[in-house]
């Protein structure tokens, strides 16, 4: 079967879906949160967005399969508006230790591993709203 990246991210659009159900929005679309309203913002926006990928296992007859991929979650946030820029941060984390909790309930049809790599805060620059960015390795 060749690599169908795809589908892998279907697979796993699905399954945040299902880990993390409405009111919190999945989506593969990497969103302007300025268009989302606060109440969303609120509850939470994940995006799923592939950046790249490649490592084929490329042998006689099964070239462009076992591919690897790399993908990134952006999750948009907010706090309350009384909040402390702190609170920011820690409302990141928090989904950080949820998404790579995440990770952990794995496989993923039809991806096989999808492990945590780097990430990235918002450095409580925009309070109340906030954003990570978090890298993932996904072997399909």
């Amino acid at each position: 079967m060749s690599f169908d990246l795809d589908a892998v991210l279907e697979g796993l659009k699905d399954s945040l879906a299902a880990a993390f159900p409405s009111p919190v929005k999945v989506t593969r679309d990497l969103i302007d949160p300025a268009q989302e309203g606060d109440e969303q913002l609120a509850h939470g926006v994940i995006c799923l967005v592939a950046e790249g990928g490649g490592e084929f296992a490329n042998y006689l007859g099964r070239e462009g399969e076992l591919g690897k991929a790399d993908v990134a979650l952006v999750v948009f946030l907010k706090v309350a508006n009384d909040s402390t820029p702190a609170d920011v941060e820690s409302a990141e984390l928090q989904w950080l230790k949820d998404l790579t909790a995440w990770c952990a309930t794995g496989p993923f049809d039809p991806a096989d591993d999808v492990l945590p790599g780097s990430f990235v805060l918002s450095k409580q620059l925009e309070h109340p709203y906030g954003w990570l960015l978090l890298k993932l390795a996904v072997d399909a």
